[in-house]
């Protein structure tokens, strides 16, 4: 889960095809458990998965993975939680094809609804 600092690098992975241009020197990888999947150092979240089944749509192929662990940057973990504030998740809207980051909070979860 890449945060919003990291927009032009993210964008410009999902412009250009990986077979037409090295893209590996973008990130720094380190490798988890099982040592196959390359996480990225600089995205505070980083899903391990472990790919279960693949499947041909002929457009392009779905991956369907099982998330082994769970990787996430310690300053953006406050109370031992990860932090949605300090994540700053990249958030993209594909309706307006625009990049965004998480807005104002609303109110309290299992609290607001008891009024």
């Amino acid at each position: 889960m890449p945060s919003a600092i990291l927009a032009r690098q993210v964008d410009y992975c999902g412009i250009y095809s990986g077979a037409r241009r090295d893209k590996s020197d973008l990130f720094n990888i380190f490798y988890g458990a099982l040592k196959t999947a390359p996480l990225v150092r600089e995205c505070p979240v980083n899903l391990e998965c472990r790919v279960i089944h693949r499947l041909d749509l002929k457009s392009h192929e779905l991956v369907i993975g099982e998330i082994i662990d769970t990787y996430v940057s310690k300053e953006c973990v406050t109370d031992e939680k990860p932090d949605p504030e300090k994540i700053d998740p990249l958030i993209y809207t594909p309706g307006v094809m625009k990049y965004q980051r998480l807005g104002e909070v609303v109110g309290n979860a299992f609290n607001m609804g008891k009024d």
